[in-house]
């Protein structure tokens, strides 16, 4: 009866797992290769930004164990450090990126509040999930079978939750490509880089399952991190 969900379990991991180590592999190449401009990931930013009209998004440093993300209610691009000062592709890539979802207006702007709920979830639910199980083992005696299941259950609906909306992801993007086509057109190497590490963007918070330890004892306890700017 174990044997379902102990393969469901392990396949959110594998999914979760490798879209992490995605996203590291393919950040730390772009961190190798030089932009074809000598402008830092915040100047990059602001460059397209400027061009489609959304002047009015404030760039915002932000060192956290939660970074490199558009805040759609405050109009606000926090980037850390690495990200607004670094003159690589792995830094234009990730702010070029997050500056695409200010973009995102009337039903994708929505379908983007949801994503981030999403994100949340995948972040947070799982260690909750995992402490209530512990609860319900220890206080209520209940059935080990039926508090995995549970706990099965809720990990594979986050992570259905987090795929399911990755076409937001796709959508910021699509929007980003038409620019990068023109301004990267003497850079054909430089482009086609970025589009290596956009792919990696666009799937990176799938690995945020496996993380979800790190983000919950890091950012969601009270005292553990500080207030956004």
């Amino acid at each position: 009866m174990l044997a379902v969900p102990l393969i469901l379990i392990l396949a959110v991991f594998f999914v979760s797992k490798w879209a992490l180590g995605r996203f590291e592999s393919r950040m730390e190449l772009g961190r190798r290769a030089q932009a074809p401009e000598n402008i830092t990931g915040a100047q990059i930013a602001e460059e397209f930004l400027n061009a489609h009209g959304a002047g009015d998004v404030q760039i915002v440093p932000h060192d956290g164990v939660i970074s490199n993300y558009f805040d759609p209610s405050r109009r606000r691009l926090f980037l850390s450090k690495d990200v607004r000062e670094g003159k690589h592709l792995a830094a234009w890539a990730l702010a070029l990126h997050e500056a695409a979802h200010a973009l995102q207006k009337g039903e994708d702007k929505d379908a983007f509040v949801w994503r981030r709920t999403c994100i949340r979830l995948n972040r947070y639910i799982p260690m909750f999930t995992a402490f209530g199980c512990g609860a319900l083992l220890a206080f209520m005696k209940m059935p080990f079978r039926n508090v995995f299941f549970v706990f099965v259950g809720i990990c594979v609906l986050v992570m259905l939750l987090n795929l399911g909306t990755i076409a937001v992801e796709n959508n910021a993007n699509a929007r980003l490509r038409r620019w990068m086509e023109e301004r990267f057109s003497s850079s054909p190497s430089a482009l086609e880089k970025m589009e290596i590490l956009l792919s990696a963007i666009a799937t990176r918070e799938l690995g945020d399952l496996v993380n979800s330890p790190r983000y919950f004892f890091f950012s969601a306890l009270p005292g553990t991190s500080g207030p956004r700017p």
